[in-house]
């Protein structure tokens, strides 16, 4: 009887404890997602699984090229996968299809398409980013609904690395 409820205390020990770093570990250091749209089509193909660095922006800031998931409308959100292409402090202008950050175009070998519609310049606020898809005629970005807060980013992906599977 003794080794028993021994026994039922060991495994409630484990499955508590490895409830809570299941929690901690998805909430704060890392995830997966799948890609639910074309927006990031060919870099993200839709369906592909991606793995998503949480703790990374606690350290430094996103930079431009990284492609960031995000929640545009609270916790209970869609998730958004996009590329950073304006920082906070910068001015970002599209025009004839090429963007334009801080008067000078912007090198976009992964980009699909052309930008359109054409944007004045605008300045980027504070702990503010701009952000773009990939499959420019197929994405809901920044040009429709502006620029991301920094603590709407929910953390980094890199394509290259372990995912995505397909």
């Amino acid at each position: 009887m003794w080794t028993e409820k021994r026994r039922v205390n060991r495994l409630a020990f484990i499955l508590f404890w490895s409830i809570l770093m299941y929690s901690f570990f998805h909430g704060c250091v890392v995830s997966v997602g799948i890609v639910s749209d074309i927006s990031m089509h060919p870099t993200l193909p839709e369906g592909a699984y991606y793995l998503v660095n949480k703790y990374i922006y606690y350290f430094v800031s996103p930079e431009r090229g990284d492609i960031v998931v995000f929640r545009r409308d609270g916790p209970a959100s869609q998730e958004y996968v996009k590329r950073v292409i304006g920082l906070p402090g910068e001015t970002v202008a599209i025009q004839g299809g090429e963007v334009y950050v801080n008067g000078r175009r912007l090198d976009e070998p992964y980009a699909f398409g052309r930008s359109h519609p054409d944007i004045g310049l605008h300045t980027i606020e504070k702990d503010v980013y701009f952000v773009l898809g990939d499959n420019r005629p197929m994405s809901e970005d920044s040009r429709e609904f502006g620029g991301v807060p920094l603590r709407d980013i929910m953390g980094k992906i890199k394509p290259d690395e372990f995912f995505p599977f397909r």
